[in-house]
């Protein structure tokens, strides 16, 4: 079997990465290539075409280096397989058990659904089997049109921490431009025909409890944020100041979808919303359709009211302070744990503003007839400086220089009781 052959080569390759740069050609170009009838936007920054490879099989590789820690990483893809030489589901399973030692190894995350072109998609990770006291993983990909399959895949090895994420976020961006004709649309958010007709932020308050990590039950309040694009896109995140909702969702598409009103007719507006949201780090689309009325500015989906939040007009300024705060804990038979985090964010009317908290975590556990446990806590250094605020963000500059930006948004238009910061409820302490 050509392809397994080829798993082998990549795995060879990825070992002699480890040991040697990359002598190939850099595979930095963002310009679109072709290969077997399909297309795709080779990665960049640091990525190099193997021209080595056998017939059939597209490769580009990466050394990570990242202090004394060392890793290598390969994006493989192969000529796509037509449908008469074996199921999807077969063909996938196999090429995703490939690689040596990873074959007896079940997938610790695993997903499937559609491309923004209709096409049936599936992917798994596989973790860890060793070569020469180096840590291999896998990333699989498969998608089918029904006609053909195809199979993308990024192998991983000594990569953690910040250089494993970097290769996961180059192959998920490969995958997403990746498109099995190369005459179909890529899986980028394009609004379909009809698509559109509604503009500005809108904020929900969300209630309800949800089980935590210590076996107990935590009560959750947030405020989801819906940034609505005249052209039918929209964002589950609050753009930065320097981005409208479309280099938003360019930059990070798993925060947004399309949006299409229907229904009504020629004397009422429209009754239904269907949202198209990509779901997944590869581009899995999930279409829903919501009731859906106008209620004077704000708006009612599925029966949840939305209201309209205003930008901050230039030189908006606070006077107070603003506490958030987290905590969690629950038991189990043996165990138990907790923690809490506190935040405090105190804003004057002069521009300046100061900021301190506390994060603290406990836990115990039983066995054998004894109980262990630790208990710590930690104080954040109190940082100050100037702030600003403007539309939907907040700036702050420390006093050092450092500069952050965060949205910002007012729930309650014309009152500061709760300020939204980056999704987080800020309750002012003085409760006016």
């Amino acid at each position: 079997m050509p392809l397994r052959r080829a798993s082998w080569t990549a795995l060879a390759l990825a070992a002699a990465l480890i040991a040697a740069p990359p002598a190939a050609s850099p595979a930095g170009a963002t310009q679109e290539f072709r290969f077997e009838g399909t297309a795709f936007e080779p990665p960049g920054g640091g990525w190099v075409v193997n021209p080595d490879t056998r017939p059939g099989i597209w490769q580009a590789q990466r050394r990570f280096e990242e202090g004394r820690d060392r890793g290598a990483a390969l994006i493989q893809v192969a000529r796509p397989i037509p449908a008469f030489e074996g199921p999807f589901d077969a063909v996938f399973t196999r090429l995703a058990a490939s690689i040596p030692g990873l074959e007896r190894e079940r997938p610790t995350m695993r997903g499937e659904g559609v491309t923004a072109a209709g096409h049936r998609i599936r992917h798994e990770s596989r973790c860890c089997t060793r070569r020469n006291d180096v840590s291999i993983g896998t990333e699989t990909v498969g998608i089918s049109d029904g006609r053909r399959h195809a199979v993308l895949m990024l192998v991983s090895m000594g990569l953690r921490g910040d250089s494993a994420r970097k290769a996961r976020a180059d192959f998920d961006a490969f995958v997403r431009s990746f498109r099995l004709d190369a005459a179909e649309p890529s899986a980028t958010l394009a609004p379909p025909e009809g698509a559109g007709g509604l503009e500005g932020t809108f904020t929900h308050l969300s209630t309800g409890v949800m089980p935590n990590a210590f076996g107990g039950i935590d009560f959750r309040a947030e405020n989801e944020v819906r940034v609505f694009d005249k052209g039918g896109l929209y964002s589950r995140a609050v753009p930065s100041g320097e981005e409208d909702v479309a280099a938003h969702c360019r930059r990070v598409p798993a925060d947004c979808g399309t949006y299409r009103l229907i229904g009504g007719g020629m004397l009422r507006g429209p009754d239904r919303i269907e949202f198209r949201d990509m779901t997944s780090r590869y581009g899995l689309i999930e279409v829903k359709e919501k009731p859906f009325a106008r209620d004077g500015e704000n708006l009612r989906i599925g029966g949840d009211a939305h209201r309209r939040v205003p930008p901050l007009p230039r030189g908006t300024v606070f006077d107070g302070t603003w506490r958030y705060f987290f905590a969690s804990s629950g038991s189990t038979a043996f165990s138990s744990g907790s923690v809490a985090v506190e935040r405090l964010l105190t804003l004057s009317r002069d521009g300046r503003f100061r900021r301190t908290g506390f994060t603290g975590a406990s836990s115990s556990n039983e066995a054998g007839g004894g109980r262990t446990g630790f208990t710590s806590g930690r104080e954040r250094p109190a940082e100050s400086g100037r702030y600003e605020a403007e539309g939907y963000r907040l700036t702050l500059v420390g006093d050092d220089g450092r500069r952050e930006s965060f949205s910002l948004i007012l729930p309650d238009p014309g009152k500061d009781g709760l300020l939204v910061i980056d999704g987080n409820n800020y309750l002012r302490r003085d409760g006016k």
